[in-house]
């Protein structure tokens, strides 16, 4: 048997990247319209490894189990014995074999992209990255399926990220390279992300000028300047960072219809002033409760042999005059298969 893992965006082709957008995006108003979901994921149970605490990706992929009939079952890294707590650690091999075989998926949030990587080659059952140092392809994907509302559209789009060049830009550039957008890159020289991962990506763009990046950009990034692990160098980083502040005159250069949009937790007045992230271009809310509808979406793709037809019936959905009716006709008919003929 195949297992589908999301451990970097790389793991995804652009066939993936659209419909998991577009299953997203049809489920939420399909929840919208009738205030459920089909249990399609009845009697799954999802495995979520929290080394540190989570508000958005444990509150979305906790919901999103549970909205398609399946529960959760939370591990702290105490729990765990893995990330801050691998000194006292049980052999890890033990603990994901064992934690395998009473769950039907892992998702696992550990800083160390190493540690990370390890839980995903021993996995026994789908592995989800909810987040780690150098990649955060859920915050990606929640993002451009924003964009998609926002704009009707992923592929022309130009996004500028600037400041530090952290996890969220990576998984951004690589995901911009699947579905046609261009993202611009701006922070300061010995912060960009490293040539090797970005220099053959289609529509990737490094400068240490953001005046260059937000020139023309349909939507703004940016993400805190004071990782977890980078707190004892605060004072140094804000001086280097200052210039990558966005402010009410840094926007001005993008379009003027260009949005804002940040992952959480946002530091105002360290990569944006309050007037931009709570003012009317700022779409941080929406983008938040974007992580729900991709969670919703990604187990799905981990979990369901049929995905193939769920992405078939969202992108007819969302490309062609169907009917949200008959979307919701097409929706019952999938979810009244026998679970047991398409569980994994």
């Amino acid at each position: 048997m195949n297992l589908k893992h999301l451990l970097t965006m790389d793991d995804l082709t652009t066939a993936d990247v659209h419909g998991l957008v577009a299953v997203a995006d049809v489920l939420e108003g399909h929840a919208r319209r009738l205030g459920h979901l089909p249990h399609l994921l009845r009697g799954k149970c999802l495995g979520m490894i929290f080394d540190e605490t989570s508000l958005r990706t444990r509150s979305a992929f906790e919901r999103a189990i549970g909205d398609l009939g399946g529960q959760a079952i939370h591990y702290n890294g105490a729990e765990a014995r893995v990330g801050r707590h691998a000194a006292k650690a049980e052999h890890l091999p033990d603990f994901v074999n064992v934690a395998g075989r009473f769950n039907d998926a892992l998702l696992s949030r550990i800083y160390d992209f190493a540690a990370q990587e390890r839980i995903c080659e021993l996995s026994p059952v789908p592995f989800i990255n909810g987040m780690c140092d150098k990649h955060h392809p859920t915050q990606a994907l929640c993002d451009f399926l924003t964009i998609k509302r926002q704009f009707g559209t992923m592929a022309g789009i130009e996004i500028a990220f600037v400041g530090d060049g952290t996890n969220i830009a990576l998984s951004l550039a690589q995901t911009a390279a699947k579905v046609g957008a261009r993202l611009t890159c701006a922070t300061p020289e010995d912060m960009a992300l490293p040539v090797e991962l970005v220099a053959r990506l289609d529509g990737f763009t490094a400068t240490t000028d953001p005046l260059e990046a937000l020139d023309g950009a349909h939507v703004v990034v940016a993400d805190a300047w004071i990782p977890m692990n980078k707190a004892h160098e605060a004072q140094e980083r804000r001086a280097v960072l200052a210039p990558y502040r966005i402010t009410p005159e840094l926007m001005a250069r993008a379009r003027p219809d260009a949005v804002f949009l940040h992952n959480l937790p946002a530091y105002r007045g360290d990569e944006v002033v309050p007037e931009v992230i709570d003012g009317p271009q700022s779409l941080i809310y929406p983008e938040a409760v974007s992580r729900l509808h991709i969670a919703r979406a990604l187990l799905l793709w981990c979990l369901r042999p049929d995905w193939a037809d769920l992405a078939e019936a969202a992108a007819e959905a969302t490309e062609s005059a169907q009917s949200a009716e008959e979307f919701d006709a097409r929706l019952a008919e999938i979810a009244d298969r026998s679970f047991t003929k398409v569980s994994v």
